[in-house]
């Protein structure tokens, strides 16, 4: 009886992993087809106005492309070039310095200065170091004059990360202060992505596959010039999932401790790693569904309190020391008011509307909240009536997701640089902003989103198929389809979706070397037959 119950259990967990499974591969089965014959670039006319063009592509050449992989992939098993036989210690190596000179190197050369919310957070954090907290009682006209973090309370978190840069190495550092860790927080982030890789898939081909590919997504590395805790608070995420791991495998305690403390400092520096959290949390209750382990539950509320218990603190830290109470904030209703409007960058995307919004509003978040309501209401009935919902939302979704750079490359091109008045920035930058290379990363950046794409499509069937999609196994996908219906639902933009992209990688190379793998069967049996007719 009791082996029929655990049965039941195991059973029960894997439908429910395999649901998420199959829905997330579905949702990027789709998108491997719409980056086959579309991509989503910013204009490059106009750059500053942030504005997405939707093109199409040249389907054969894409094709052409996609049978070249699986035949390189294919080669790469066929012809016994042994990746698993490389040492995982050395391929990390070789991961990690590219990953640390690449980035040192950009930052150094274009030199970008902080701009709008970073600009604004960085301000209060240096006026903080030095007790001021004048920012907290007033702001810029377009705010109405209200502070900033009455609107966006949950940025905090960084401002508390940067005041305590200042505090020990000053306030007069440039914002080179705020990019080096960025980089460090890159090569610790993909570190624990091979780390992940290894523990859920524990195949030694799919580990040093995912360190390579993870060596040449540049994408993250060029966003390292934005000093804002997009790098920082997914490393700290995913450093969270790898102990959760460690803890539903080994059952120690200690690792549980680590998952909580790194998810809610995860959540302090950037508050929608609640994403993450809650795809953690969903593995904890399935896997105490499946081992009858009910501490995890204990660990998986634990997460939840600290996390937000965190962020609340930090909110209060800084009300008690400014004198000034921090007791309202922009709404997810506000949020989805935009998040389904228009605007002039693309459907869904930023347009100030949330946060104007509650300030014409006079910070009254009842009175907003209800217009939030009433706008939703009207512009469905408006996108239906005229039977542009669908359109609306397929070009919300690939102008997020089907924007290969992930504005990775932009956000330090529309921002002012810290060079010597009268001087330019290098050719070099010049040519990744607008010339040569600039062409050439973006080829390479729709080409590898294109692979990850339908890679990490094939690795979810593969999960189903090697019966593989458990509580351990569900997690990141859990999160990337998260992650994709949240800002479906809520403010969209491509750089939004640049943490959870770096999460596919390590499922893509699993889906395209067992596709390799069954591809290699497939053409054996026919060598195998031509040899025996010969």
């Amino acid at each position: 009886m009791e082996n029929t119950t655990i049965n039941t259990q195991n059973s029960f967990t894997r439908i429910c992993s395999s649901i998420a499974v199959m829905l997330t591969g579905i949702v990027f089965a789709v998108l491997s087809i719409a980056a086959m014959l579309h991509t989503c670039r910013i204009d490059p006319a106009n750059p500053y106005a942030e504005i997405i063009n939707f093109e199409d592509d040249f389907l054969f050449a894409n094709i052409g492309l996609v049978v070249l992989s699986f035949l390189a992939f294919i080669a790469l098993v066929r012809k016994d070039i042994h990746i698993s036989s490389v040492d995982t210690g050395f391929v990390i190596f070789v991961m990690l310095i590219v990953v640390t000179v690449i980035p040192l190197v950009w930052i150094n050369l274009v030199q970008s200065k902080s701009s709008g919310d970073a600009m604004i957070m960085l301000n209060t954090a240096r006026d903080a170091a030095q007790n001021n907290y004048q920012s907290f009682r007033t702001s810029y006209d377009y705010y109405g004059n209200h502070s900033y973090y009455l609107y966006y309370p949950f940025q905090l978190g960084y401002v508390l990360f940067a005041e305590g840069l200042y505090r020990i190495f000053g306030t007069s550092s440039t914002d080179l202060l705020f990019q080096i860790p960025n980089v460090i927080a890159l090569d610790l982030l993909y570190v624990g992505i091979v780390f992940i890789t290894a523990r859920v898939f524990k195949r030694k081909a799919v580990t040093n596959m995912t360190a390579i590919a993870l060596a040449v997504c540049l994408q993250p590395m060029f966003m390292t010039t934005f000093t804002y805790g997009l790098i920082i608070g997914i490393c700290l995420s995913v450093w969270s999932v790898y102990f959760t791991l460690r803890y539903m495998q080994e059952n120690k305690l200690q690792y549980a401790g680590l998952a909580i403390l790194l998810i809610a400092l995860s959540v302090v520096m950037k508050y929608n790693n609640m994403i993450l959290l809650a795809a953690i949390c969903i593995a904890l209750i399935l896997h105490v569904i499946g081992s009858k382990r009910f501490l995890a539950l204990a660990v998986a509320a634990l997460m939840v309190v600290c996390s937000v218990g965190a962020q609340k603190l930090v909110i209060y830290s800084y009300s008690q020391r400014s004198g000034v109470e921090l007791n309202t904030q922009v709404s997810q209703k506000l949020y989805a008011f935009m998040g389904i409007s228009d605007s002039n960058m693309a459907p869904g995307w930023y347009n100030g509307l949330a946060m104007e919004t509650l300030r014409d509003n006079n910070m009254d978040l009842e009175a907003a909240n209800k217009i939030a309501e009433e706008g939703i209401s009207q512009r469905l009935r408006f996108l239906s009536e005229n039977k542009i919902l669908g359109d609306f939302l397929w070009k919300k979704f690939t102008s997020q997701l089907n924007e290969p750079s992930f504005e990775s490359v932009w956000v330090s091109q529309v921002r002012d640089h810290n060079i010597p008045e009268g001087e330019k920035l290098s050719d070099l930058v010049t040519s990744v902003y607008t010339g040569g290379l600039s062409t050439l990363l973006d080829n390479w950046f729709n080409y590898y989103n294109m692979i990850i794409y339908i890679g990490f499509a094939a690795g979810m069937v593969w999960l189903i198929i090697r019966r593989k999609a458990t509580s351990e196994t569900v997690i990141l996908p859990a999160a990337v389809l998260g992650a994709v219906l949240y800002h479906m639902m809520f403010e969209g933009k491509s750089q939004y979706l640049l943490p959870y992209f770096v999460l596919l990688i390590p499922y893509a190379m699993y889906g395209l070397l067992e596709s390799a793998q069954a591809l290699k069967s497939k053409t054996d049996f026919l060598f195998k037959s031509n040899k025996e007719e010969a």
